[in-house]
């Protein structure tokens, strides 16, 4: 028994002298490295062992946290183009799926965490929506959907009256231009915007100056398409 814990003193004493010789070392390295290259030299190699330090440092646990889900940048109601740019913002480096009615397509998350792709779109409704999956492989719940209207018709735009006609007098120099065009469309009379009501009907009171008076009523929907009409009203006094 006491051969063993002699063998073990032995060992232990040896490593105790091991690390002396090296802290022994250490010094004189370092001393030599202050003398021919001042300071500077130290430092470089302080931050040496330190980094020895770390890389042998036992590994993180690996990332199980989930990211939040990608936020879509806003998108318009409605559009008359057939592709649009569907971006936002997510974790950096992140893979970014999309989802646009029955498609999928890939796209990765630049250093900012900002991602673009441009999609194509059906007639109709678009339903849009997106996941966010990290280095790590986790994957984020899904974005709220958004909805896209791809139209690229023309409003209806209907004159109910007054017909291009000439007007006489005192009393018939006011009138009001009266007309339908499609929900949610705006209305401009030579560029004046005219309310329209929820059922698309509109009516712009004016008064008529001498001669001809002309009169371009214009309709833009949602999505940016446009019909056009015109009147010319004369009127005599």
């Amino acid at each position: 028994m006491r051969r063993f814990y002699s063998r073990l003193g032995n060992i232990e004493e040896k490593k105790n002298k091991r690390k002396a010789l090296f802290y022994v070392l250490l010094c004189l390295v370092s001393l030599i490295l202050l003398i021919f290259f001042g300071l500077p030299s130290i430092v470089k190699m302080a931050a040496f062992l330190s980094d020895l330090r770390k890389s042998t440092s036992s590994v993180e646990k690996n990332d199980v946290t989930p990211p939040a889900p990608p936020k879509l940048d806003g998108l318009p109601e409605a559009t008359n183009k057939n592709s649009i740019d569907v971006q936002g913002s997510t974790e950096e480096g992140a893979t970014v799926k999309i989802f646009s009615n029955d498609s999928e397509e890939d796209v990765i998350a630049d250093k900012d965490g900002r991602f673009k792709l441009n999609i194509n779109l059906k007639k109709g409704e678009n339903k849009i929506a997106a996941i966010a999956k990290d280095l790590a492989g986790n994957e984020s719940q899904k974005s709220s959907e958004e909805i896209i209207i791809f139209d690229e018709e023309s409003p209806k735009l209907d004159i109910s009256s007054p017909e291009n006609r000439e007007f006489f007098g005192s009393k018939q120099r006011q009138v009001i231009i009266k007309g339908i065009t499609e929900e949610g469309s705006t209305i401009t009379v030579n560029d004046r915007f005219v309310f329209v009501e929820d059922d698309g009907t509109f009516a712009y009171a004016t008064t008529l100056t001498e001669g001809d008076n002309n009169f371009n009523i214009k309709a833009v929907d949602q999505a940016g398409n446009s019909t056009e009409t015109s009147l010319i009203l004369k009127f005599s006094s």
